[in-house]
């Protein structure tokens, strides 16, 4: 019998009524207790990860309170960022399946192609594509005609 998944301890910073009712009034629409449950269970993911990043940040200082510039940062990195470093990218990327992990191959190589350009500044020229057998017969001086 397999365990259920652990739950995350609830922040306790809001509370499902207030969501409820704040998403009737914003939308008009009636909300479903999985869906808020659901909200404030991502929402409380959040707030932990930023404080314990705003508390490293202000730790990094040296510093017993957490700050507004230390909040920012956290909400930068965990909420707001979109260019990723390569790593984290290449992270991101390597989740999807081989399918799309092909098509993402096949739209970089793409890009390269179209936007290399040598130290001249003029477009690198594509390569003489022949066949495997013609230039095996070349390379060994084997007549073109058999």
């Amino acid at each position: 019998m397999k365990k259920p998944a652990a739950k995350a301890k609830p922040t306790g910073v809001i509370k499902e009524n207030a969501v409820s009712q704040y998403i009737k009034k914003a939308t008009g629409l009636r909300v479903r207790v999985d869906a808020v449950t659901k909200f404030m269970a991502d929402f409380d993911a959040v707030i932990v990860a930023v404080v314990a990043e705003a508390k490293a940040l202000a730790q990094a200082e040296r510093r017993n309170t957490i700050l507004k510039v230390d909040v920012a940062a956290a909400l930068e990195k965990h909420l707001r960022r979109k260019d990723l470093p390569w790593d984290e990218t290449a992270k991101e990327v390597i989740k999807h399946n081989p399918t799309d992990l092909g098509k993402i191959s096949k739209a970089v190589r793409d890009w390269i192609r179209e936007h290399e350009e040598t130290a001249s500044g003029t477009k690198r020229k594509p390569k003489k594509v022949g066949t495997l057998r013609a230039r095996y017969r070349r390379s060994w001086g084997r007549p073109e005609s058999v």
